[in-house]
C-alpha cells in the first residue's frame, strides 16, 4: 500500500446490489471506489463507466416492461416498476440514469456527500453516502465528541436501528449476510474491522410500511480510558440502502440495480477529490466474487410469502399466474371464479411465485 497524506489508500470493497454494483464497493475488475484508512469513500475514476453502454443499461428516454395483454374480465393496470421511462440525472458531482420524474436529494460537497434518488412519495428509492460518520462508545462523551450518536457493541444492527430511532415507528432486522471476505478487508484496513454486514429488514414509518437492504462497515479506533470513561469512537462507512412498500422490493429491484450501474462521480468530482487528498496514482482492487445483497436474496421464503398474503388480503386481491405470457398479476378478488370452468390461461400462484413479484393489477370492468 502506499501513503498519500498520511492516510493508507486501501482496496476497494465490494458491495452488490441483488447482484449489481453498489456505489460503496467495487467490482472485482477494479470498478467503483475504496475506503481509506479514515473511513472516507474514495472514488475510481470513471467509476461504473464499463455499464454505461451495455444493452441492460437504460438509456435516456429508453422505458421498460411489457405492454398490457387483454384479458377476458377485467382490466389490465400494469406496476410502475413495468413501465419505466429513463431519463438522465446531471449533477455538479455525478450522473445517473432514473426514472422519469424521480428526485435526487443531494448535500455535502467532494469526499462529504451524501445522495439519494427516490420516486415522488419517497416510497421507493436508494441512498449513499462517500464518507464516514461516527459513533462514540461511552454515551457520556457524545456531545463532548460532536457527534450525534453513541453504540455499545458497535455492529451494522445497533447502527442502523439507532440510526433510525426517532425517524421511524418501528425498525425490524429479519436477517443479514456478511458481503464480502473479512479477512481480505482487514489486510488492508489500518482501522480494526468490528461488522461489516448487509441487513433485510421491515419498517414503518409515518404510517408507511416499508422494506429494505441496509448495508454498512464499522470499524474501531483504539480505546483511550480518562478516569474511567472511553474516549473512543467507532467509524461507519460503507453505508448504503435500498428500500421499497412491504411486497414491492422484489419487484423494484432490476430497477433500481440499473440506476446503480449507471452512476458515475463527474469531472469536477474528481479533479476536486484529488485536489484535497492529494491522490493521482492508480489504486488495486480485491478480488471479491460474494454477492452482499444476500440478505435479501437468501432470506427465508416466508420473509416475502407472510407479507405478500397479507397485502393481497387487506387489498381484497388473488395473485394469478398468465399461462400465455409468463406474467403474475394482482386480480381483484373473484378474478378466476368471473372466468368460469374453462378458463386454462389464468391460474393461481404457487407460494414460490410470490418471491417473483408481478407486473401489475387486474380490475373489475
Amino acid at each position: 500500500m502506499k501513503k498519500i497524506m498520511g492516510k493508507i489508500i486501501v482496496s476497494a470493497i465490494v458491495c452488490v446490489m441483488a447482484g449489481s454494483l453498489l456505489l460503496t464497493g467495487c467490482s472485482d475488475s477494479g470498478q467503483g471506489g475504496s475506503i481509506d484508512a479514515y473511513g472516507n469513500f474514495v472514488p475510481f475514476q470513471n467509476s461504473l463507466s464499463s455499464t454505461a453502454n451495455t444493452p441492460d443499461s437504460p438509456q435516456n428516454g429508453s422505458s421498460v416492461g411489457t405492454p398490457p395483454a387483454a384479458v377476458p374480465a377485467g382490466t389490465v393496470r400494469m406496476a410502475d416498476w413495468n413501465q419505466v421511462e429513463w431519463e438522465q440525472y446531471n449533477g455538479t458531482y455525478f450522473t445517473m440514469m432514473i426514472p422519469k420524474g424521480w428526485q435526487v436529494d443531494v448535500s455535502g460537497t467532494t469526499c462529504q456527500m451524501s445522495w439519494s434518488a427516490h420516486n415522488p412519495n419517497s416510497t421507493v428509492g436508494i441512498s449513499a453516502r462517500d464518507h464516514a460518520i461516527y459513533a462514540a462508545k461511552d454515551p457520556q462523551m457524545t456531545q463532548a465528541l460532536g457527534l450525534s450518536m453513541y453504540l455499545t457493541s458497535g455492529t451494522v444492527q445497533e447502527f442502523y436501528q439507532t440510526f433510525f430511532a426517532d425517524s421511524t415507528e418501528s425498525f425490524t432486522v429479519h436477517s443479514s449476510c456478511v458481503p464480502a471476505d473479512l479477512a481480505k478487508i482487514q489486510s488492508v484496513m489500518a482501522a480494526q474491522v468490528v461488522d461489516y454486514q448487509s441487513l433485510y429488514a421491515t419498517f414503518r414509518q409515518n404510517g408507511f410500511d416499508g422494506e429494505g437492504v441496509y448495508s454498512a462497515l464499522v470499524t474501531t479506533g483504539n480505546d483511550v480510558m480518562i478516569r474511567g470513561v472511553n474516549y473512543g469512537s467507532w467509524g461507519i462507512s460503507c453505508i448504503f440502502s435500498e428500500w421499497a412498500p412491504v411486497g414491492e422490493l422484489v419487484s423494484w429491484k432490476p430497477i433500481l440495480s440499473q440506476m446503480a450501474q449507471s452512476f458515475q462521480y463527474t469531472d469536477q468530482y474528481m479533479q476536486e477529490y484529488q485536489y484535497l487528498m492529494g491522490v493521482i496514482s492508480s489504486r488495486s482492487s480485491v478480488d471479491n466474487n460474494d454477492v452482499v445483497m444476500q440478505a435479501f436474496e437468501e432470506r427465508s421464503e416466508s420473509d416475502t410469502i407472510i407479507p405478500e398474503k397479507r397485502s393481497d388480503m387487506i387489498g381484497e386481491y388473488e395473485r394469478v399466474y398468465d399461462n400465455e405470457t409468463g406474467q403474475i398479476y394482482r386480480a381483484y378478488n373473484g378474478f378466476l371464479d368471473d372466468l368460469g370452468t374453462g378458463n386454462t390461461r389464468y391460474t393461481p400462484i404457487t407460494d414460490k411465485q410470490y418471491t417473483e413479484g408481478y407486473v401489475g393489477w387486474i380490475d373489475k370492468d
